[in-house]
């Protein structure tokens, strides 16, 4: 879909109303408590209420969604959900250019939509013959600047990953150096990112694939050019932005509707929630001629 079709398919409140509505009810209405399909339509509102005929609870179009408790419009979300669908997301210095709202608005606006892709990340489990390998992000002169990775894909018959998974170690399961992910962590992401039940043991962990190294290359170049590097607190939602993007073109899926579909059906998450404490590697203040900087964890500072 390009910029101008879009705009044209959903460039209303109207429109966008409709589509949110038929992606929270696939099937149609059913109320949360009784399950009946008849309802009345409330207009009084910005957005419109629905009362079930049978039990008159009252429904929110946006409770329950990613949009729960926001007063942004439609349109500026779902203008939202098309940018960070296509094929190099977006800032939020840019989303929030683009669909006028503030900085820390359009930072909300897009965290939010990264926790829906979290979901639907969560939701696909790697299956049949499944391939684990470590990586890295960050600058490679520094031991402490790098952040260790665990990346993990299904591979089909001709060898070509059909699922792909990034994932940031525990801290725990690193080694001092920090170069190196300790066995219990290659463990712990097998038995949480995979479907145990086809791949009982981690035989096939594999260095240096050929697809594997690609994909982390496409990361991190989209990572460096397109927010000028991510720290470590909030980088495993943009791993998680970036293979479900992914995943999304190799099965010849639509980003944009899936998108839509997961941020209708998945719970709100809250700006201290975001925020809250992570524990994650520290980098120390490393000091460069004249000017200090910081490095790795905290790249962000120049300008995520």
């Amino acid at each position: 879909m390009t910029n101008d079709e879009f705009l044209a398919a959903f460039g209303t409140e109207q429109a966008c109303i409709s589509a949110l509505f038929d992606a929270r009810w696939p099937v149609g209405f059913r109320c949360s408590a009784c399950g009946s399909a008849r309802y009345y339509e409330i207009t009084t509102r910005r957005l419109p209420l629905y009362e079930c005929a049978s039990c008159r609870l009252q429904t929110s179009l946006i409770v329950g969604t990613v949009l729960e408790g926001s007063r942004t419009s439609l349109t500026r979300w779902f203008y939202a959900m098309y940018l960070l669908s296509r094929e190099n997301g977006i800032s939020a210095v840019r989303l929030g250019e683009l669909i006028q709202v503030t900085y820390k608005t359009a930072w909300l606006m897009a965290h939010k939509i990264r926790s829906a892709m979290t979901e639907a990340d969560a939701f696909v489990l790697l299956t049949g013959d499944v391939r684990i390998d470590r990586c890295f992000y960050g600058d490679p002169t520094f031991d402490d600047a790098l952040q260790p990775l665990l990346i993990g894909a299904s591979f089909n018959e001709e060898a070509e990953p059909v699922v792909i998974k990034i994932k940031q170690p525990d801290p725990d399961h690193i080694y001092e150096n920090k170069r190196f992910i300790k066995p219990e962590g290659v463990q712990a992401f097998h038995e949480e990112q995979t479907d145990c039940s086809s791949m009982p043991d981690i035989s096939r962990y594999c260095k240096n694939n050929p697809a594997l190294v690609m994909v982390v290359k496409q990361l991190k170049a989209w990572l460096n050019l397109t927010f000028n590097g991510i720290g470590a607190k909030h980088l495993q939602r943009y791993l998680n932005e970036f293979t479900y993007r992914l995943n999304c073109k190799i099965r010849g899926g639509s980003a944009f509707q899936e998108t839509v579909g997961w941020c209708a059906s998945s719970p709100v998450i809250t700006y201290p929630q975001l925020t809250a404490f992570k524990r994650t590697l520290q980098v120390p203040w490393l000091y460069f001629g004249s000017k200090s900087r910081w490095r790795g964890s905290h790249i962000s500072r120049w300008g995520a």
